[in-house]
């Protein structure tokens, strides 16, 4: 059962907008977080002679950040979206202090991890809360403009970064949020209601602890980097095979608890697995995207980092744009037909990028295909988060709502590594012995190449080495556009 749009609660219309206003800016928080540390990491390596652990500050925040979503969206929908928030914009905050005391990379580190515990649950639980105080016609010009805010923010949080990093230090990178975010928790206190009272039921701490299990192995299999040193073939099939163990295992305590972490409705029901599926594929192309464009770019054409990290700058301006555009069309068109554009549109982009990838293009051409991707980005993540609130019970509308970044996330970080392995298995075949040069080149180095010939065939390797990952990637773009035909068919 789904709640109709005369359930929702009406409230006064002011309060509401302060509502609004205050879950906008708990949403620009999170996004301004997962992308503005970034051009302060060289700093702060520098200052805190951290260079090994270097990629622990972003892995260890992206897995807690992973494990935490189900579990906050359960929480919300047992004891109420306003304490769970509030919760969670805590952890934020308190991590966001303590990395700007950090003192060492260890501290740094484990107060990342803290901060990832509470940004788990500021974008889920702010999309509940609007679902929550708003029509279906509402919602949707509401959540594009949710959209469009997360994807601004991820945009500008590397310039503000390096703006704030170079004029307050990179300190002020985690203490700007503090402000902003008492301000918005001071918001939520004084206009927020309790959507529900306290739970009649249990909290589900069995199926809790079996999905953190599965999913930090899992994530950390994919994740890990130590140092210099990578994880061994045998460790890393250990962490899979642990996380597989523990998915069967959460499965069937789903499926005979009385009640559940995750309903099991929300994943035998077309309506809701649907767009869940789509969530996967959404996160590989989204993190294929940014890893494996800039890679060709710089490796394969010889472009600058700059001219790499430009060339994905499209991407995330037309999905700002396009979901703001698809918000219109949801209710009139409904969610299946826009979902099924947006699939359109990403699948000509991964078309056009891979002619650009084999016929060597230029760089304006592979822009041009990122822009295509981007424009259906919009339509389809919007379209994911709407069709499963309207499909989902009121009683699940936290957790189910919870599940569609969750699934992003799960998506990218296990698409990226199984497709880094195809690349790296390309580029051993290709290049033998010299693939261990073309990291170099990469890098802007001379690659030990002993003239410009060789230098060519190491680019060229590169570059037939890609052509395998972005067919996969298109191949998953089909198979998105073929799911999209299970999503509910209007939005009425």
């Amino acid at each position: 059962m789904t709640a109709s749009d005369e359930s929702i609660p009406r409230f006064d219309p002011a309060r509401r907008r302060r509502v609004t206003a205050a879950l906008a800016l708990v949403s620009a928080l999170a996004a301004f977080e997962s992308t503005v540390v970034s051009t302060a990491m060289p700093t702060i390596i520098g200052d805190l002679n951290g260079l090994p652990l270097y990629s622990w500050v972003f892995s260890l925040y992206l897995l807690s950040a992973t494990v935490m979503m189900p579990l906050f969206g359960s929480l919300a929908d047992l004891y109420g979206r306003r304490r769970v928030l509030l919760t969670a914009l805590a952890l934020f905050l308190t991590g966001g202090l303590l990395c700007a005391f950090a003192r060492s990379m260890p501290e740094l580190i484990a107060a990342r991890a803290l901060q990832g515990l509470g940004a788990a649950g500021l974008l889920p639980i702010s999309l509940t809360v609007v679902a929550d105080l708003y029509s279906l016609r509402e919602r949707a010009r509401l959540q594009g403009l949710f959209s469009t805010i997360w994807a601004s923010a991820a945009l500008l949080g590397p310039l503000i970064g390096a703006w704030l990093t170079l004029g307050f230090g990179w300190r002020s990178v985690f203490g700007i949020n503090v402000p902003l975010g008492f301000l918005a928790g001071y918001m939520i206190v004084r206009e927020m209601r309790e959507s529900r009272s306290a739970a009649k039921v249990p909290f589900d701490f069995a199926g809790a602890a079996l999905l953190v299990v599965a999913v930090s192995t899992l994530l950390f299999a994919t994740l890990h980097r130590g140092g210099e040193e990578e994880m061994s073939h045998t460790t890393r099939a250990l962490f899979v095979l642990v996380s597989l163990v523990a998915f069967v295992l959460l499965f069937r305590e789903q499926a005979r608890s009385p009640h559940p972490l995750l309903p099991p409705a929300l994943f035998t029901r077309a309506a809701t697995a649907a767009p869940y599926l789509c969530g996967v594929l959404l996160g590989t192309t989204i993190y294929g995207i940014d890893t494996f464009v800039p890679l060709f770019v710089q490796g394969a054409l010889g472009g600058t980092a700059t001219a790499a990290g430009a060339v994905v700058t499209p991407v995330v301006l037309m999905w700002a744009v396009s979901a703001a555009i698809a918000a219109r069309g949801i209710v009139p068109f409904g969610f299946r037909k826009v979902a099924r554009w947006g699939a359109l549109l990403v699948l000509s982009g991964f078309v056009l990028l891979l002619v650009c990838v084999m016929r060597g293009m230029s760089v304006a051409w592979i822009s041009l295909a990122c822009a295509l991707i981007g424009c259906g980005l919009g339509p389809s993540s919007l379209t994911q988060v709407m069709a499963v609130q309207h499909a989902a019970a009121e009683r699940d509308r936290g957790v189910a709502t919870s599940l569609v970044p969750f699934a992003r996330t799960i998506g990218g970080s296990v698409g990226v590594a199984a497709l880094g392995g195809v690349l790296s298995a390309g580029l051993a075949s290709r290049l033998g012995p010299a693939a261990a040069s073309a990291g170099k080149l990469v890098s802007g180095g001379h690659a030990g190449a002993a003239d410009l010939a060789a230098s060519a065939a190491l680019r060229s390797g590169i570059a037939s080495a890609l052509i395998p990952v972005f067919v996969i990637l298109m191949a998953l773009a089909v198979v998105n556009l073929g799911v999209t035909q299970f999503y509910p068919p209007d939005a009425h």
